[in-house]
């Protein structure tokens, strides 16, 4: 009589199944944390770029305005008279009169522009008015061009090649000669992540 020994079932062990499945958990992990990483990264390097792209259109902006400053003052609503450039008014960080204002609709309108800038809290925000001379009703129209910002600091090159930090400065603010426009602008942005970034523009006479 032939007798055959009994096949042992084909299978896995309770320990080769818990190491397996342990080593799923590994690697599981892993791949987890490297995919967290690049999320992460790729968060990081698309805000990065925003905040560039947003510092730079602030740049652009502030450094047209001041390359195009306008030697034309203008009066308020009450006849007073503004200053084509002053950083005398508490209501804003600088105030003038700038040249350039583009028409691309050809709107019955002057191509100069009422343009202020000022801060608040954290937000630098430019104003600009339709006409250089107000009316009681004058159309003003604003727009937060970055946030997370210290603060805007400028300096002017006077006559002399000399930086003021006023504009007008106290002396010709006490003469009867109108003061001229500055040959240069020096603008300061201090941000409360990026430091300090500063930027030198030429005004065009």
């Amino acid at each position: 009589m032939n007798l055959k020994k009994p096949h042992k079932s084909a299978g896995f062990t309770l320990i080769e199944v818990i190491i397996a499945i342990a080593i799923f958990a590994i690697i599981s992990l892993l791949a987890y944390s490297g995919l967290h990483s690049v999320i992460n990264s790729k968060s990081h390097t698309e805000a990065a770029l925003n905040r560039l792209q947003e510092l730079q259109m602030t740049m652009l902006t502030l450094g047209g305005d001041l390359q195009h400053l306008s030697d034309r003052d203008g009066h308020d609503a009450l006849g007073g008279e503004l200053l084509k450039l002053s950083t005398q008014d508490s209501n804003y960080i600088l105030t003038f009169t700038r040249s350039g204002w583009r028409n691309p609709a050809n709107r019955a309108r002057s191509t100069l522009q009422r343009v202020a800038y000022k801060l608040d809290e954290d937000k630098l925000i430019r104003i600009y008015w339709t006409h250089v001379d107000r009316a009681d009703d004058e159309q003003v129209v604003e727009r937060t061009l970055i946030s997370n910002i210290e603060s805007l600091e400028l300096r002017f090159l006077d006559e002399k090649n000399e930086w003021q930090t006023n504009w007008p400065t106290a002396n010709a603010l006490a003469s009867a000669t109108p003061s001229d426009l500055p040959s240069g602008v020096e603008i300061t942005l201090k941000m409360n992540d990026w430091g300090e970034i500063k930027r030198l523009v030429r005004v065009a006479h």
